[in-house]
């Protein structure tokens, strides 16, 4: 598949998802986070594009370094810090995939991103490592093993010759990104096909919201969970849940989208899958 035409199609998913509105929780046109704002995710898509490029290019290996690469040049641009580790997380391999497939077909793009994961290598998992600290990520601190933001890690990676599929295994548990990355991206395809299911009745804006609202109706997001414990996550949930059976009313929404704003309670995981979901529908055939 042309380069240029994934590259431009995961820049379109970065640019729509942090447009729609209302997405409970995450910044979007409409309002932003303290530290973080509209504008500065947006410079943050446009400048990971010749990071997406080269992903395209690759043919599978170095996923761990292209995503370092993306971090640093989304922090050379903007200055909110973490905007989008997680979206790059998932959209390196699927970029890669896709630049290597002669065709976007679910079960073609499926395989090969898979398959790119499983191959990764212990300079992988070293790559993703540096890239924590460049990005600021917030991370889970009462990890038994490999704690990202502890150098000894590196060493104990190379000695025992963990891939980063294997590092991902590890954390996939309680990490939403890591499932997915280990799980042969199954919620990002079934989440595309579903936005382009909504499409056929519903405008695009709708179609994302809808499809973000079923995500954190089916799953506790993990930035969450982390920050706000278990109890919160599961009330998130069941408050999406509700919203989703009682017919996704906009005013209902709107008060779930204000109620997590004042709170501080952002599910970035869960935006972090919708990326990867509206770039495999874009990839097969989604037009704005």
């Amino acid at each position: 598949m042309d380069e240029d035409q994934v590259a431009r199609s995961a820049q379109l998913a970065l640019l729509l998802e942090v447009s729609a509105y209302p997405k409970p929780g995450n910044v979007d046109r409409t309002h932003d986070f303290i530290d973080t704002s509209y504008e500065q995710f947006l410079a943050s898509s446009v400048a990971v594009y010749p990071v997406l490029r080269e992903a395209a290019m690759r043919k599978g290996r170095g996923v761990g370094e292209l995503i370092r690469k993306g971090v640093e040049e989304s922090v050379k641009w903007q200055h909110g810090g973490n905007t989008h580790f997680g979206a790059l997380l998932l959209l390196i391999p699927l970029a890669m995939a896709a630049g290597a497939s002669d065709s976007c077909a679910t079960p073609v793009l499926k395989y090969r991103a898979s398959e790119i994961m499983q191959n990764t290598d212990v300079e992988d998992a070293i790559e993703l490592y540096r890239a924590f600290p460049v990005a600021k990520v917030k991370v889970r601190r009462d990890v038994a093993e490999l704690d990202v933001m502890n150098e000894a890690s590196l060493e104990e990676i190379r000695n025992k010759q963990l891939s980063l599929f294997d590092i991902l295994t590890i954390s996939a548990p309680y990490d939403l990104i890591s499932r997915e990355l280990v799980g042969g991206f199954e919620k990002t395809f079934r989440y595309a096909a579903l936005i382009a299911d909504f499409i056929r009745d519903k405008p695009l804006n709708e179609a994302i919201t809808h499809a973000y609202l079923n995500l954190l109706a089916e799953e506790e997001d993990t930035f969450v969970k982390m920050k706000f414990g278990a109890e919160k996550s599961r009330y998130v949930k069941e408050r999406a849940k509700g919203i989703v059976d009682r017919g996704y009313r906009r005013e209902e929404l709107e008060e779930f989208d204000h109620e997590l704003i004042i709170a501080g309670i952002n599910p970035g995981s869960s935006a972090d899958l919708i990326v990867a979901a509206l770039f495999i529908a874009i990839l097969q055939g989604l037009k704005v």
